[in-house]
């Protein structure tokens, strides 16, 4: 046998850490709560009117948390103008630095006109600015997916599986906002509760459409593995190695989706705003841990 003598090895670190996944986090909720708050916008009546505010406060808190967040990640947080300076067409970096700058601008006109009530121009604004607010959380999965030296990223699923995350987890929180309105505010109005319970029940509906969406790529991606001997290797590796444990399946998978899926099928948690509930709750729980899966698994596999 002929010995083989390393004479260079590098151990590469995790670029993306905890502050990625919450800036992930931070996108997905705002993406996810612009375009809930611009469906409520166009719906038009009077009792969705409280729903698209909140979303709309959500949206313009996140816009100041989320680039924070990022910043804590740059090494040299003072050089982000770069990116818009040096621009390059073919860098989705830049085009995401670029997003990033134009959403809060042009979004801006939309929340200002729905807090003016001056709702034709909040509907044209707020559908102006809805590719942005998506490609706000969109470019992130393409940044991703052209990572071709992490072989888990590089598929043409990750941008749409982030854009369907980002709208179950808005709607998640709208429903969370609704509840504690629904129990706190309105309790002595039992006439505005029975209206609101009607509200519920479209919301319920919508919520586990986008579940089954959400799983369904997720399908897709396992189905993707199976035909990929090569990928489907690593996967195994991740797990037979400790790198990715069984909890990092179950927290986003299982407590995340599935488990909130039962509760909004089964009538009696299903027409229950307290169950409504406490399936959102584990929903936006989720969607923090489906990210930290996202970037790890792909993280702790050698680069290719």
């Amino acid at each position: 046998m002929s010995e083989i003598t390393v004479t260079y090895n590098v151990h590469h670190a995790a670029s993306f850490g905890f502050w990625v996944v919450l800036f992930i986090s931070f996108t997905g909720l705002n993406a996810g709560s612009y375009l809930a708050s611009l469906i409520f916008t166009y719906i038009g009546k009077k009792e969705y009117l409280p729903l698209a505010k909140f979303s709309a406060l959500v949206v313009a808190a996140l816009w100041v948390l989320a680039p924070l967040v990022l910043l804590f990640d740059i090494g040299q947080s003072l050089r982000f103008w770069h990116l818009l300076v040096y621009f390059n067409l073919r860098s989705p970096m830049s085009w995401g630095a670029v997003i990033l700058t134009l959403y809060p601008l042009f979004g801006s006109f939309y929340l200002w006109n729905l807090f003016q009530g001056e709702w034709k121009r909040a509907k044209f604004w707020g559908f102006f600015g809805l590719p942005l607010a998506l490609g706000s959380h969109a470019f992130v999965g393409f940044v991703l997916s052209f990572s071709t030296a992490h072989i888990l990223w590089t598929t043409a699923l990750t941008p749409f599986f982030f854009l369907v995350t980002a709208a179950l987890s808005g709607l998640a929180l709208v429903i969370i906002f609704d509840a504690f309105r629904y129990y706190f505010i309105q309790r002595r109005s039992p006439e505005a509760q029975a209206k609101e319970r009607l509200i519920f029940h479209q919301l319920g509906e919508a919520l586990y459409i986008l579940i089954f969406a959400d799983l369904s790529l997720i399908l897709f991606y396992l189905l993707q593995l199976g035909l990929t001997p090569n990928l489907f290797n690593h996967a195994l590796r991740l797990i037979t190695e400790g790198r990715i444990s069984s909890m990092d399946f179950f927290i986003p998978v299982v407590l995340g989706l599935i488990a909130p899926l039962a509760l909004l099928i089964v009538p009696r948690t299903s027409r229950s705003p307290f169950g409504q509930l406490i399936a959102s709750s584990l929903i936006v729980f989720g969607v923090f841990f489906m990210a930290h899966l996202v970037l790890a698994a792909a993280q702790s596999l050698p680069l290719t």
